[in-house]
């Protein structure tokens, strides 16, 4: 019984999966243009960073998301070497303004987190999707529900947990996009990279 109930489980994330576009931006591509304003009320620009540093960006979902709390957490304990390498450090979510602020006063985080108005930078770096029981097969309602407290109205969507790296041509130099929310960069090993 225990095996049938794994099998399912793997088939339920593979159909979960299969809905989600995989015709993500790619190595060597032009970078989308990133603004809005971060949890600190700082104005962001990508054009105006590239001008000086590179840009780590990074897709989470939401504050509610354990996996992303502590995938972001990492992140705070890296920011340092990232800034030191020549960095700017931007998260990109759909969380409310007010979620955004929580998540990065729980996280104490030093870098810059930006709410998605209207959800523009997630649809440019094509992450975006919408959540439903086709592509949120397991748990659909609590997701549903912790998306609706943490979004803002109306507003039923998440990003693929996705990292790119944006040099200062404005091209995409690394991609890590995974359908998977569990498996994400590993922020240490990028380093080791640099």
């Amino acid at each position: 019984m225990k095996n049938i109930l794994v099998i399912f489980l793997l088939m339920s994330s593979l159909v979960a999966y299969a809905q989600i576009d995989e015709n993500h931006l790619q190595i060597g591509e032009k970078a989308p243009i990133i603004k809005g304003v971060d949890q600190f009320g700082k104005t962001i620009n990508s054009k105006d960073i590239l001008k000086e540093k590179q840009l780590l960006l990074v897709f989470y979902r939401g504050g509610w998301c354990p996996s992303c709390r502590k995938h972001l957490t990492e992140l705070e304990q890296s920011f340092d070497a990232f800034s030191k390498k020549g960095f700017y450090v931007v998260v990109v979510t759909p969380e409310s303004v007010e979620k955004t602020k929580e998540t990065s006063e729980k996280i104490k985080a030093s870098f810059s987190i930006i709410h998605d108005v209207d959800n523009k930078i997630m649809t440019d770096y094509k992450v975006l999707y919408e959540i439903n029981e086709q592509n949120v097969t397991n748990y659909f309602d609590i997701i549903k529900k912790k998306v609706m407290e943490y979004n803002v109205d109306n507003n039923l969507v998440l990003p693929v947990t996705a990292t790119y790296i944006i040099n200062k041509k404005g091209k995409i130099s690394f991609v890590q996009y995974n359908p998977d929310y569990t498996k994400r960069a590993d922020f240490n090993e990028m380093l080791k990279s640099l």
